[in-house]
């Protein structure tokens, strides 16, 4: 398998406003038409998904759509630029003209999935080369089960409100394809990123599904998020949860 390039990530200028009822994203000092393509990635700095969002069209040097909506809304926020490497064609996956249109593809458009966690290491490569149903495996890695991922899916994690001094659970629901078996880890951001929980204090059960906090006093503004991971899947990020105290 052929690879043309690296994966390049650099700063972009200026900001951008995103909200969850529109694919469109604009942009503060931006410069969208010198500084990116259609079909590169940004990723908002702060958005605690840390969703890597693909480009569909570029308006104006602030102005631009995005394939899909985002799932949390964010205001003059800095954000970063990733191109992705292409590939050969040795390898294809059909489509249905209607299932390319969903995402805008046409005849020659590359998918690239990176493993994260039980595929850290392995890619999957998918080019579009007709409408179809012809699928043959990955180089990637070496044993025969490499062509198919386990893919993992979460439902949206709403926020919590409760009174002060209350015990508060936080869940993340994750359905799954392939026998894959999830794991969990909970995370917390404060300020600045988020980091992974550790069992102790008025926290408990961060490996499960289900967070546990004993006592949510000081705790109003905090935000929560889950890490799924499973052997044979590409770990996913849930949304951020926001704990609230009334």
């Amino acid at each position: 398998m052929a690879l043309w390039g690296d994966v390049d990530v650099k700063n972009g200028t200026g900001t951008v406003t995103t909200t969850t009822s529109s694919t469109t994203v604009n942009g503060a000092n931006t410069l969208f038409t010198t500084e990116l393509a259609v079909c590169q990635y940004i990723t908002i700095t702060d958005d605690s998904t840390g969703t890597e969002h693909q480009v569909r069209s570029i308006t104006s040097n602030t102005v631009l759509e995005l394939f899909a909506k985002p799932t949390e809304a964010e205001s003059t926020k800095a954000f970063q630029i990733t191109t992705k490497p292409s590939y050969d064609n040795e390898n294809v996956v059909g489509m249905t003209s209607a299932e390319a249109g969903t995402i805008g593809a046409g005849p020659g458009w590359v998918k690239v999935t990176e493993g994260t966690g039980g595929r850290a290491g392995r890619v999957q490569y998918e080019t579009l080369v007709a409408f179809g149903d012809h699928t043959k495996p990955s180089e990637a890695g070496s044993n025969a089960d490499d062509a198919t991922f386990g893919v993992i899916t979460l439902a949206t994690i709403d926020d919590v409100t409760a009174a002060s001094g209350s015990a508060e659970t936080i869940a993340v629901v994750a359905t799954t394809t392939n026998n894959v078996v999830p794991s969990f880890q909970w995370q917390l951001r404060t300020t600045g990123s988020y980091a992974d929980l550790a069992n102790g204090g008025v926290y408990g059960d961060v490996t499960t599904a289900t967070l546990a906090i004993t006592d949510n006093t000081g705790l109003n503004g905090n935000r929560y998020r889950c890490v799924v991971s499973g052997a044979g899947a590409t770990t996913v990020i849930s949304n951020g949860a926001k704990l609230i105290e009334s």
